[in-house]
């Protein structure tokens, strides 16, 4: 699976987000780490008069700092996959003397590959930062192996689900609109149902231990918030402690099962993909049903939702109006798709 040739195709296909990932995850690392630390060694330097010991003995830090690094993830995929399809490059893909097989799990390794370095070699510097800076007078650099068991699994999760979407989207901006809608529909969706429910008078205790338990469930489910959710922060300076959000290890199952999936999934669906529908939303044509069928459910709970609260209150929820704005929503859908499903996107023919 892995040949020179691929990997140079690779390369040349999806250099724009491999340099993007590289100088965003540094720029949001290591540069900003060293940052904080010449802040601090600033305020310690040239105190403030009325309290000079508060002004350096904090710090924070937050896994939505490199949700850029996030984006560009999903960039790769669709750059690796969707750009061929859009350019009608597949054709020439196809062509070379390799398994499709091979051709999609040469596309993984790379990614995978870049991810995993790009993030290994940022995280070192970091840990070195603190190590040998005034960092290491507030905290110790063990909390950044509480976010590298976190980041590196999702991170290669959210490439391999947004790699298998490339598999079934049609274009770039197919599989660039889809990924960002799947990555987070097991959050979004639920928001809409437990909204549905509401409006129709089944209350939700949102504080209950087992919804709780299933709030973070599902969060694990949605792949980009364990990371944007990740934080520490250490304050020495008054009231002395430490906070940094913690993740059940048995939570990492979930990326290694959506990445698994996903592999396996856009192997198979990448071996049969037929190119006379490049540049459509959607390469096969089974399935299309379902799809439209799951987007006017979607509209329709959303445009419910917000239109519900626009005509009621938060103590006297309009139904009607729910229904009426989940009709517009739905009818906005479905011919929106109706346009959608059958328009070519396509360059470079």
């Amino acid at each position: 699976m892995f040949h020179k040739a691929l990997w140079m195709r690779n390369q040349k296909l999806g250099s724009p987000a491999v340099w993007g990932i590289y100088i965003s995850l540094f720029l949001f690392l290591p540069y900003s780490f060293f940052g904080k630390a010449q802040t601090m060694l600033t305020q310690k330097n040239d105190p403030y008069a009325d309290a000079p010991e508060n002004y350096y003995m904090n710090f924070h830090f937050t896994g939505a700092d490199i949700v850029l690094f996030l984006f560009l993830i999903v960039g790769l995929a669709a750059l690796l996959v969707g750009s061929e399809r859009t350019t009608h490059a597949t054709d020439l893909t196809f062509s070379l003397p390799f398994k499709r097989k091979d051709i999609f799990l040469s596309k993984w390794i790379f990614g995978v590959g870049h991810i995993i370095t790009g993030l290994l070699i940022n995280l070192l510097l970091c840990m070195l930062i603190v190590k040998f800076t005034i960092l290491s007078e507030v905290t110790d650099a063990a909390f950044l192996f509480k976010f590298m068991m976190i980041v590196i699994p999702f991170s290669i999760a959210i490439f391999s689900f947004s790699l298998f979407i490339g598999t079934i989207a049609g274009s770039l901006i197919s599989q660039l609109v889809l990924s960002g809608i799947f990555l987070i529909f097991p959050l979004g969706f639920i928001s809409l149902v437990v909204s549905f429910l509401e409006y129709h008078g089944i209350s939700i205790n949102h504080n209950a231990p087992s919804t709780v338990l299933f709030n973070n469930l599902i969060n694990s489910f949605t792949l980009p918030i364990p990371i944007i959710e990740f934080r520490y922060y250490v304050d020495l300076s008054d009231n002395s402690f430490t906070d940094f959000s913690h993740i059940p290890y048995v939570m990492l199952f979930i990326p290694l099962a959506y990445t698994i999936l996903s592999v396996v999934s856009g192997t198979w669906l990448f071996s049969r993909t037929k190119n006379e529908n490049n540049g459509r939303l959607l390469v096969f044509e089974k399935g299309r049903g379902f799809f439209t069928f799951g987007v006017i459910l979607c509209f329709a709970l959303t445009f419910g939702m917000l239109g519900g609260s626009i005509f009621g209150d938060y103590d006297s929820r309009s139904l009607i109006g729910y229904y009426l704005s989940a009709t517009i929503g739905g009818v906005l859908a479905f011919f929106m798709l109706k346009k959608l499903i059958h328009f070519r996107m396509q360059f470079g023919k």
